[in-house]
């Protein structure tokens, strides 16, 4: 009998225990949120801008409405152009309560706000759900996530790797690729059938920012590479809090999955970084990223060639978060670009044919261009509307954002004078949101190469920026250059051999297609897969000029 109370005793107990702490966690929880739908309802009443509040759930509701309007895959950066479009009177910064899901939320579309925190005297730290997303990528240690002088530090170093003369002397190599992406599209061109573009293009990328990189050839267009393979799978599991998609976040392979993929990546870069410290750093004017990072190092640690310790442990934990980051942004957006630059000249010939004339007057026929470019590689400095053309692109389909912390006592304020408490926010950037804004664009929804070349004073104009993919500021990204000249090179030796049509109506019915596969009208919205892609790999048909 007394160990049958014992027993008693011990289970009712250890059921009191679980009964108390579930009840300490939602008393904390409802303290929580009871602080944070004040906080909320307080900025509103001060006259802040935000859509209609409710105590109870926020904007949650909001917010699922608009989600429910759109595509399940739909990128989470649509949010602040669709409630642009649903409360028009808010103006371009408002405030949005998403608790628990996140902070509260400061969205701002307005340039000349953002660069109130973005640029060189007012900079706030990026938001630690940026750190959240990258982990599974870089494990948190990249420039992306770094602040202060550990971030410069890196920053510092790294930059000869791409300024715009080293950028110009990577042309000969980025054509070596760009002529294997083009022998598969006429491959495919030649088959008649349709296929997913964006796999060519991330596949080019990878390749070229693996010799910037790691001065290694990755091979993806040809073969099987275990680090980009785990790369371009790790994508999948990155997530920064606010997707639509919450099952990705719950799908019990998550964890498993992210492990196995960063433990391929480890083990490789670990590899590349030992034996290229191993066998000497040659060339010695090198600028490639592992080179400029072994280099700095050899200088601190004054090794020598002849009696060389194994590499420091948290060195190679920066660097190789260095390095992976540099991959992994090196090849997401400008795919990206690459993508959506082929779909809007296709549906307007007009603009296609003038990028066309362009390459002829500068590069010759299309047969001498790669040589052309391999002898002068400053030529792609003339390709002025093959530029204008890339910024607009990224202009309507930006494939970043810049998600900040906001910090006490740090005030923005809009043209009418408010200012907006940022203390406790998650201040966002909002690219997409700024790119589509009417306020800051004429005829924003429309494709218009020629606003980046009009003079100052033009109406077309870009506002002062408001043009910002790769941001602005201290922040902004360091391989924008090589960006230019990768995507610059990719329209230079394609754009001349080849007719694209997307094929998303023959993608659906093949497909069986159902539900809404549109954002504002446009079927190749964008879907979150690392950055922002075009929804479903982007398919398309294409065919040989002249056949």
């Amino acid at each position: 009998m007394p160990e049958f109370r014992f027993a008693y005793f011990r289970t009712w107990s250890l059921s009191n225990a679980i009964i108390s702490l579930i009840t300490i966690a939602l008393l904390n929880c409802l303290v929580k949120g009871w602080i944070a739908r004040s906080y909320a309802r307080r900025l509103r009443r001060s006259g802040l801008p935000m859509p209609p509040h409710s105590l109870l759930l926020g904007h949650l509701g909001i917010h699922a409405s608009i989600f429910q309007s759109l595509p399940g895959d739909a990128h989470g950066h649509y949010l602040a152009d669709q409630i642009r479009r649903k409360y028009p009177e808010l103006g371009p910064v408002f405030y949005l309560d998403l608790w628990p899901f996140t902070d509260l939320m400061l969205m701002v579309t307005d340039p000349a706000v953002i660069s109130q925190f973005c640029h060189a005297d007012h900079l706030l730290p990026k938001h630690p759900g940026m750190k959240r997303f990258l982990l599974p990528i870089t494990d948190g240690y990249d420039l992306n996530c770094l602040e202060g002088d550990t971030w410069k530090r890196w920053r510092r170093l790294f930059n000869p790797g791409f300024s715009p003369s080293h950028t110009l002397n990577l042309v000969p190599s980025i054509v070596e690729d760009v002529l294997i992406f083009r022998d598969d599209l006429i491959r495919r061109a030649r088959e008649g059938k349709m296929f997913k573009f964006e796999d060519h293009a991330l596949k080019l990328t990878l390749d070229v920012i693996g010799k910037v990189s790691l001065d290694s050839k990755f091979n993806t267009q040809r073969g099987f590479n275990p680090m980009t393979t785990a790369l371009l799978d790790q994508r999948k599991w990155a997530a920064f809090g606010l997707e639509s998609d919450f099952l990705t976040i719950m799908n019990p392979l998550r964890y498993p999955n992210i492990w196995k993929n960063r433990k391929i990546m480890n083990d490789y870069i670990n590899h590349e970084l030992e034996s290229r410290y191993l066998t000497a750093l040659d060339p010695p004017n090198s600028k490639t990223i592992i080179d400029l990072a072994l280099k700095d190092y050899d200088t601190e640690s004054m090794s020598s060639l002849r009696n060389r310790e194994p590499l420091d442990e948290t060195f190679k934990k920066y660097a190789r978060a260095q390095l992976k980051v540099f991959i992994f942004a090196g090849h997401d957006a400008v795919s990206t670009a690459i993508c959506y630059a082929w779909l809007l000249l296709s549906r307007n010939p007009r603009t296609l044919e003038k990028l066309r004339a362009e390459h002829d007057a500068v590069l010759g026929p299309t047969k001498e261009a790669a040589e052309a470019l391999i002898q002068d590689p400053a030529l792609l400095n003339q390709l002025h509307y093959t530029l204008a053309v890339i910024k607009e692109a990224m202009r309507l389909f930006p494939a970043v954002s810049s998600p900040r912390k906001g910090q006490p006592n740090f005030l923005l304020a809009d043209s009418q004078g408010r200012q907006f408490p940022t203390e406790g926010c998650l201040v966002w950037a909002n690219h997409h949101g700024v790119h589509n804004n009417p306020l800051f664009w004429r005829q924003a929804d429309e494709f218009l190469p020629e606003r980046f070349l009009q003079d100052v004073g033009d109406e077309l104009r870009p506002v002062k920026d408001a043009w910002r993919p790769f941001e602005r500021g201290p922040r902004a990204c360091i391989g924008s250059e090589l960006a230019y000249a990768e995507i610059k090179t990719v329209f230079a030796l394609t754009a001349r051999d080849f007719d694209l049509e997307e094929a998303y109506a023959e993608w659906d019915r093949e497909n069986g297609t159902k539900g809404i596969k549109t954002v504002n009208r446009e079927r190749a919205y964008q879907i979150q897969l690392g950055s922002a892609h075009p929804a479903d790999g982007f398919p398309v048909r294409i065919k040989l000029r002249g056949t």
